[in-house]
C-alpha cells in the first residue's frame, strides 16, 4: 500500500510496498521517485577493529534489530579472516543507524494498540452519531418555521417536525454547514464556485474530500527538507523500531505525489460509496433490523471503520514482518536457506492504501452487482466482484512469491479488515448505539 525508500551513497533505486511507503531516509535526502516505494540505505564503514570481532549470525535480538537494515546480498559462514572484505563490504552497505531504535521490535504492544485504537473509535463513534442526532431532533422541534424554503418544503405538517425523517437529519447537517461558512466568514476567504461544488456534494465525498485534504497537509510536511528525517521516525512504521503509534499517524502519510495522488482519487471515489452503504437506512434494507432509531449521519461510523482497517492492514504487515519475513531473512543470512532468491528487506511503510482495500471490499459486498473501471482501461468495465477478487488474488500470490514491488500482506489485511466490518462490526455498531440511545431518551424522560 505505501511506498519505501531506500538510500545507498552509491545508487537509488526503487521498491513498492503495500499499505504505505516504505522509507529510511537521512535528513540530506528527499528525492522519492515512485508511487509506492523508494528507500534509501546509507553506506557507514566500520573500524576495522569492529569487524574482526563479528562471529557467525545468530537469533538474538541484537541481530533481529538489525533484520531491516539487510542488503540484498547473501553472507556465507565461512572463516572470517578469509571473507573479511566481503564481510566489511556487507556490513558497510547494511549499516543504517538512522533506523535502529532501543526499543525492542514486539508483537503484543502494537497489536494492544490496534485493538484499543479501534475500540475507542467504535465508542466515540457511537457516542457522536447520537449526541449529533439528539441535537438535529431538538433543533428541528425547536424552529419550525425558520428553516430556508427548500428545507421547510420536506415536512408535511407539525407532526413531521416531530418525528423528522433520517434524510431531514442530513439535510439539516448542509444547513449547518453553510450557516458555519457564512458565520466565520469562509466565502469571503475560499473561491465562491469551490464553496457550491463542495457544499453540493453528497456527505460521503465531503468527508473524503476532508481526509484527502489532512493526508495533503502530512504531505507537504514531508517536502521540507529539515522535516524528512523528523517524519520518518513520526509519520513512517518501522516493524523493528518497537513504536506502535506509528501504525496510525503512517496511515495518514504519503512521501510521494504520486503515491498520494492514486490513493486519494480511490478513496475519493470508493471511500464516498463505502460511507453511503454505513447509513442505517441502507443497511437495515439489507436483513431484518433489529435497531429502529433515527441516524443523522453515518459519518462517525465512517471515519472509525477507515481508521480501523487502516490500523489492521498496518498492524498485518508488522506481525508478518516479525514472524515470517525477519526469520526468513535470518536463515538466508546465516547461509542456511536453500532459495537462490533473497528475500525481501523489513523497511519503513506508509500509505492510505489498507485502509482503502477495506473500503472495496466493503463496497463489494454491500454492492456486488455496480462495475467499476480501472484508470488505465476506463473504457471497460469489471463487476466490482471481479475486481476485488482479482485484486486480492494478486496479493496473495505477492505475499507466497515474496514480490518486494507492493507490501501485499498489509493490502490483504486491509481488505479483511472491510470483511470482517461487513459482516460483523457494523451490526455491533447499531446494538451499541440502541443501548445508548435508550439510555439517553430514559435520562431525559427523568
Amino acid at each position: 500500500m505505501r511506498p519505501s525508500c531506500v538510500f545507498s551513497s552509491c545508487r537509488l533505486f526503487s521498491h513498492h510496498g503495500p499499505t504505505k511507503s516504505m522509507v529510511g531516509l537521512p535528513s540530506c535526502i528527499r528525492t522519492f521517485r515512485q508511487a509506492h516505494h523508494t528507500t534509501f540505505q546509507k553506506h557507514h564503514p566500520s573500524s576495522l577493529e569492529n569487524i574482526r570481532c563479528i562471529r557467525k549470525f545468530s537469533s538474538t535480538s541484537r541481530i533481529l534489530a538489525q533484520l531491516g537494515r539487510i542488503d540484498v546480498k547473501k553472507i556465507p559462514i565461512t572463516d572470517r579472516e578469509s571473507n573479511f572484505a566481503l564481510n566489511e563490504n556487507i556490513l558497510q552497505a547494511t549499516h543504517n543507524p538512522h533506523l535502529t531504535s532501543d526499543r525492542k521490535p514486539v508483537i503484543l504492544k502494537p497489536f494492544i494498540f490496534f485493538v484499543g485504537v479501534s475500540a475507542l473509535g467504535l465508542g466515540l463513534a457511537v457516542v457522536q452519531t447520537n449526541r449529533d442526532t439528539a441535537q438535529k431532533i431538538d433543533h428541528i422541534r425547536q424552529h419550525q418555521g425558520a428553516f430556508p424554503g427548500w428545507f421547510s418544503k420536506t415536512f408535511a405538517g407539525h407532526a413531521s417536525y416531530l418525528n423528522p425523517s433520517d434524510a431531514q437529519l442530513q439535510q439539516l447537517r448542509k444547513v449547518a454547514k453553510v450557516n458555519f461558512i457564512k458565520e466565520y466568514g469562509l466565502n469571503h476567504i475560499i473561491p465562491r464556485q469551490l464553496l457550491t461544488w463542495y457544499i453540493n456534494l453528497g456527505e460521503g465525498k465531503q468527508i473524503c474530500c476532508v481526509l484527502a485534504l489532512i493526508n495533503l497537509q502530512i504531505f507537504a510536511l514531508w517536502q521540507m527538507p529539515r522535516l524528512v528525517t523528523s517524519m520518518t521516525h513520526r509519520f513512517t512504521h518501522f516493524p523493528l523500531s518497537g513504536k506502535s503509534y506509528t501504525l496510525l499517524t503512517s496511515t495518514f502519510s504519503h512521501s510521494s505525489a504520486l503515491h498520494l495522488g492514486f490513493n486519494m482519487l480511490a478513496l475519493y471515489s470508493i471511500g464516498s460509496t463505502a460511507h453511503d452503504f454505513l447509513t442505517h437506512r441502507l443497511r437495515a434494507a439489507r436483513d431484518v433490523d433489529p435497531v429502529l432509531i433515527p441516524e443523522s449521519t453515518p459519518t462517525y461510523h465512517f471515519l472509525a471503520f477507515y481508521v480501523f482497517a487502516g490500523l489492521a492492514a498496518a498492524f498485518g504487515s508488522h506481525a508478518y514482518s516479525l514472524l515470517v519475513r525477519a526469520p526468513r531473512l535470518l536463515k538466508w543470512r546465516q547461509g542456511l536457506s536453500k532459495s537462490s532468491t533473497p528475500p525481501s528487506p523489513i523497511l519503513p511503510s506508509l500509505g492510505a492504501s489498507g485502509a482503502i482495500y477495506g473500503c472495496l471490499t466493503m463496497t463489494a459486498l454491500a454492492f456486488p452487482e455496480a462495475h467499476v473501471s480501472l484508470i488505465f482501461l476506463p473504457w471497460i468495465p469489471l463487476k466490482i466482484g471481479n475486481a476485488v477478487f482479482g485484486a486480492m488474488l494478486f496479493d496473495l500470490i505477492g505475499v507466497i512469491k515474496n514480490w518486494r514491488y507492493f507490501d501485499h500482506m498489509a493490502h490483504l489485511c486491509g481488505g479483511f479488515a472491510g470483511i470482517f466490518w461487513y459482516f460483523f462490526v457494523d451490526k455491533w455498531f447499531d446494538i451499541l448505539r440502541l443501548e445508548a440511545w435508550n439510555r439517553y431518551d430514559a435520562k431525559k424522560e427523568a
